[in-house]
């Protein structure tokens, strides 16, 4: 959840977790990089990135593509939100 959260200082992470979840399929490098004008080399370190904090996928089928499973992002937000409400129910109650 917290390298989800963190995303908002990294824009091209967060841009590229967005269009592999829009395209819904596994994308490559080199099709991401195309798909967002970036480099490729910004490309590779920001999905380098995103491997690393675990919120996308490398497929073994179809070689240095990769993906992300939406439903996990889903259930991270949904956590994520019911904490923040607790909080803020804590902080509410006189």
């Amino acid at each position: 959840m917290e390298n989800l959260l963190t995303l908002r200082r990294a824009p091209s992470q967060f841009n590229i977790l967005i269009h592999l979840i829009s395209t819904g399929k596994p994308l490559t490098i080199k099709e991401i990089s195309e798909g967002l004008s970036l480099t490729y080399k910004a490309a590779e370190r920001a999905v380098a990135k995103l491997l690393e904090k675990g919120l996308i996928q490398r497929l073994p089928f179809k070689e240095g593509a990769y993906t992300c499973d939406f439903r996990q992002l889903l259930l991270c937000l949904l956590l994520a939100y019911m904490e923040m409400n607790t909080r803020i129910q804590r902080q509410v109650k006189p």
